[in-house]
């Protein structure tokens, strides 16, 4: 069985070979891993001397992420991007990670742009059970205002100014999995209205590129039960037991021994169990509650916290930019509704917020959402609203799993307050 798509870089099964690694991020090591923590870890530097890593990252483009908020606690992230010589990066707005930038090019945000798949990744944005398939396209409203530029103009630019439009074309075709007569000849300069129409001709026909989409909006289709309950209508295994676990543990041990890191059997076990993350086994003294972070429903994690009408509709919301306890638990622990509290790690590292108390969370929970809490000047919406929970997350090897480099995200905390001079 194999998916019919995948989010990462490469296919879930079979695992590719671990070998030494030349990524810096160590998946060509930890072949399980579809991401990877160490190009914002505190210990960088140790693991790629440790593997011996003949080069280090010079050039960063970054595309509307922000990463000083999206990797773990800020002090880690601020070292990892201070290591670049240079940095561009597509904003919409000053963030906390522009500042670090050497050149920042004003984006041009959804209702300024086209895009042939403004539903990708399909499988976030179609809903479970029989109904109707749909594919719609984006089509701005507005005009961009005076430097905007969408970053796909930039890249097509970019990619004919140093001469690799060969290969710039080769990726759409991969990415978009195109089909012939619509691939993208390897020398030809598209502008990206090109690329998009002819994606939408791969997929459904000459008589249904961009010019039938930018009348009609979308295709829809009805789905097949094969489609939506598939499991009767395929002849797979699925199988419990993972046997290629232990051989791919015992190449990863062969490089990493030497080199004097241990890396845990339990983790690479043919048969699923359960293993405490590193929070989960902390016993210090006054650390009670287990903070994890949620999906605020108000907001779209951080990305809409400069939206004037859904920051006024979180403020509304008593949870949005608080942090949540159990009632009873706040009760045993002298603590009351609307406090100003710090929110400590082992580590030290801390943030503050007001408590929200509620019977809706588990009496050793810590709830934190929207990972909220910016502090850019070029964010006056977002700045000082909500707590920032990545600011308690360790970012090394420690706190990531050996198998498939996923950090941990939750964290064990103590609440103490704060004089409060509302």
């Amino acid at each position: 069985m194999t998916v019919g798509m995948w989010m990462g870089q490469h296919y879930p099964y079979p695992a590719a070979e671990p070998r030494i690694p030349t990524n810096l991020g160590l998946q060509d090591l930890f072949v399980l891993g579809m991401i990877s923590p160490f190009f914002g870890s505190s210990d960088q530097e140790v693991l790629w001397e440790k593997f011996r890593l003949p080069y280090r990252p010079e050039v960063l483009v970054n595309f509307g992420s922000n990463l000083m908020m999206a990797i773990g606690n800020s002090e880690a992230a601020a070292k990892a991007l201070e290591r670049y010589k240079f940095i561009v990066s597509f904003d919409l707005f000053l963030t906390e990670t522009s500042q670090f930038a050497d050149i920042v090019l004003p984006d041009a945000s959804y209702l300024q742009t086209l895009d042939s798949r403004s539903n990708f990744p399909f499988i976030f944005s179609l809903p479970a059970g029989m109904g109707e398939w749909c594919w719609p396209i984006r089509q701005p409203v507005l005009p961009p205002e005076a430097e905007q530029r969408p970053f796909t103009d930039v890249l097509l630019e970019l990619a004919d100014r140093l001469g690799i439009r060969a290969d710039f074309n080769a990726a759409y075709n991969a990415s978009m999995n195109l089909q012939a007569p619509y691939r993208l000849a390897p020398e030809r300069n598209y502008t990206f209205e090109e690329i998009c129409d002819m994606e939408l001709k791969s997929n459904f026909g000459p008589d249904r590129g961009l010019d039938w989409f930018k009348v009609h909006g979308l295709i829809k289709w009805k789905k097949e039960p094969e489609e939506v309950y598939w499991r009767p209508f395929v002849n797979v295994r699925v199988p419990i037991y993972w046997e290629p676990m232990v051989s791919i543990w015992e190449k990863i041990t062969a490089i990493c021994e030497p080199l004097g890191i241990s890396i845990p059997r339990e983790y690479y076990e043919p048969l699923p169990s359960f293993l405490p993350c590193g929070s989960h086994q902390c016993e210090a003294p006054g650390f009670d509650f287990y903070a994890f972070y949620y999906r605020d429903i108000v907001h779209t994690n951080s990305y809409t916290m400069e939206n004037p009408w859904l920051d006024e509709a979180a403020r509304l919301d008593p949870h949005s930019y608080n942090v949540t306890i159990n009632a009873e638990t706040a009760a045993r622990h002298g603590l009351r509704n609307g406090q100003l509290v710090w929110v400590e790690n082992e580590s030290g590292k801390k943030v503050k917020g007001r408590l929200r108390l509620s019977e809706m969370i588990h009496v050793e929970g810590l709830g934190i959402g929207a990972c909220a809490g910016h502090w850019s000047d070029g964010m006056p919406v977002a700045k000082n609203k909500g707590v920032f929970f990545n600011e308690l997350l360790e970012i090394d090897f420690d706190h990531v799993s050996p198998n498939n480099l996923n950090l941990d995200l939750c964290v064990k905390v103590r609440i103490t307050p704060v004089e409060d001079r509302r």
